[in-house]
């Protein structure tokens, strides 16, 4: 608990608000005069009373407690202490008139913040002023800093990333739940230590070049690793590094956010190893391939299409290509092209299987057409294949 405050962010941080507690109401009145005088963020209450002193804390907020040492029935220490046990951490400065070093002590080691003897003139207020700002403005610094580091915390905490926080000597100092789970090593089989236990020895040497290039902040801040499991199993994991350094440069730490890619990259190569098979087989066939994705884009098309239609370009650049520009292009070699390009329209609309069409070209041959509707994971797509005809199969 620390009792209504003013948060650090708000609009309205600058005021200062101090609660005075004091027997003497004249006195009390005539130091709340010069401290808003000194400074107009000040905004001083005044109790003469301990009791009415922790209910002020308790409803209203409240920057700074400023208390007299001996008051009727009571001493200001016993007031710091009730103000402590409530949970209340707000600065509380000691302004009596007692004054030893007994007593200074005394204070500072029961929490206090500060003490401030009781002197004549008009400068002991703007020595209150002064303690009693720098007092508060430290505390709030600690409070925002408290704030970000926790919300820091959980968002490390509830993070989907695999999270590892390091000190500057590259010694483990935090691990999050889903770094426990993608590793399989619990936090406390970790800290203090390095990253050893979970890179394989093949990749210690790669793994420390990382580790010396972000603790001279000169790379080594993404990277894919293979990394063991606390069960012993092989992953493969996308690593994000990010140092972080003090006002001088100085690195004080990294955090390493990663994820398991296993999967991910197997797929990845199942899939490429897939496409150059399709593209090899593609451009063995002697018919012309050409597929085609819903926004009538090419995704891939052979070399024999390319060949055949004298077509400018290189097949293995023509993904993206408009089809219905290539259309266009193609219908030149046709005997009439606007009824190619018109066909080809219609079939695209219809999406019904075609078989064994025939389309005269220009030079007196004949290409056969067969054309298949395709689902794709994001649309519809279109196949097409053309090969010339064998003379049984030519138009008269």
């Amino acid at each position: 608990m620390s009792g209504p405050h003013v948060d650090p962010g708000a609009t309205d941080a600058s005021t200062v608000r101090v609660l005075h507690v004091d027997d003497d109401s004249a006195y009390l009145d005539l130091t709340a005069t010069y401290l808003e005088r000194i400074d107009e963020a000040f905004e001083v209450r005044s109790e003469t009373d301990v009791d009415d002193a922790i209910e002020t804390l308790a409803t209203a907020p409240i920057d700074c407690v400023v208390s007299d040492y001996d008051m009727p029935g009571t001493d200001g220490l016993t007031l710091l202490q009730r103000v402590r046990d409530r949970g209340i951490e707000i600065p509380f400065v000691l302004f009596t008139g007692k004054g030893s070093e007994e007593i200074a002590s005394e204070a500072i080691s029961a929490g206090a913040t500060d003490y401030i003897q009781k002197r004549g003139g008009d400068d002991q207020y703007e020595v209150l002023a002064n303690r009693v700002r720098n007092a508060v403005d430290q505390h709030r610094s600690r409070v925002a800093l408290a704030e970000s580091e926790e919300r820091l915390s959980r968002f490390i905490d509830q993070s989907p990333l695999g999270t590892i926080e390091y000190d500057d000597a590259f010694r483990i100092v935090r691990v999050n739940p889903a770094a426990e789970e993608i590793l399989g090593y619990d936090e406390s089989e970790l800290l203090g230590g390095t990253w050893a236990p979970f890179v394989p020895e093949s990749e210690q040497r790669h793994v420390a070049a990382l580790e010396r290039d972000l603790l001279s902040d000169k790379g080594g801040y993404q990277s894919v690793n293979e990394n063991v499991r606390s069960d012993g199993e092989r992953i493969r994991c996308a690593w994000h590094n990010q140092v972080v350094t003090d006002a001088d440069g100085a690195v004080i730490g990294v955090f390493s956010q990663f994820e398991d890619v296993t999967e991910a990259e197997a797929r990845k190569r199942e899939i490429e190893r897939s496409n150059a098979v399709l593209s090899t087989a593609l451009d063995a066939l002697p018919v012309g391939m050409l597929v085609e994705d819903a926004d009538r884009r090419v995704i891939r098309v052979n070399e024999w299409l390319y060949d055949q239609f004298d077509v400018d370009g290189d097949p293995e650049t023509a993904a993206g290509r408009d089809c219905r520009e290539l259309a266009v292009e193609l219908s030149e070699k046709f005997a009439d092209p606007e009824a190619f390009v018109e066909r080809i329209e219609r079939i695209v609309e219809n999406r019904r299987p075609i078989d064994g069409e025939r389309l005269a070209l220009a030079d007196g041959d004949t290409l056969i057409l067969t054309y298949r509707p395709i689902d794709l994971p994001d649309g519809d797509g279109h196949l097409w294949a053309y090969r010339r005809a064998r003379p049984s199969e030519r138009t008269d």
